[in-house]
């Protein structure tokens, strides 16, 4: 009965003195404070972060595909599609694409470029080199367009319709 009676009291002090954690920093409710207001800003007044007039440009770090072998132009539903194979300086070559360089006189222009990983220098035989591209174009890219034009480091090939 004597020790019920002491853990009673005990347990008693300990929940009284709960008033003081109540405002303590040991009480997780009272970590971030009080709320306060704040003045905004109207969105006119705030500096943009990118300006609007920046142009961005990327450098393709990709180098040209040695040597292209074959070039053909298949049609389909929504337009057409270019198929290149070219042939990569060393083994290896990956994220290989026709990248556009502009088009000029109805003569659209690719530039066959492919990854090569660094430090690998292998160079290997003639097929173990040969990659395959393709590049779908929509029909409305196509309407002013007579020739394609795809080149690489050491040559270009040209096809017309």
């Amino acid at each position: 009965m004597l020790r019920t009676l002491s853990l009673t009291l005990c347990l008693g002090l300990t929940v009284a003195g709960c008033a003081r954690v109540a405002d303590s920093r040991f009480n997780p409710l009272n970590w971030f404070g009080q709320s306060s207001e704040e003045q905004t800003v109207a969105p006119q007044d705030l500096r943009p972060l990118v300006p609007t007039n920046r142009v961005e440009r990327v450098g393709d770090a990709r180098a040209l595909v040695a040597q292209i072998t074959a070039l053909s132009v298949e049609r389909t539903p929504s337009g057409a599609l270019i198929r290149a194979t070219g042939i990569a300086a060393t083994q290896g070559g990956f994220n290989a694409q026709l990248v556009p360089t502009g088009i000029e006189n109805g003569t659209a222009t690719f530039a066959f470029r492919v990854e090569v990983p660094a430090g690998f220098q292998a160079l290997g035989s003639t097929s173990s080199r040969e990659i395959t591209v393709a590049r779908a174009i929509s029909t409305q890219e196509l309407a002013g367009i007579r020739q394609i034009r795809v080149q690489a480091a050491q040559n270009s090939r040209v096809t017309r319709r």
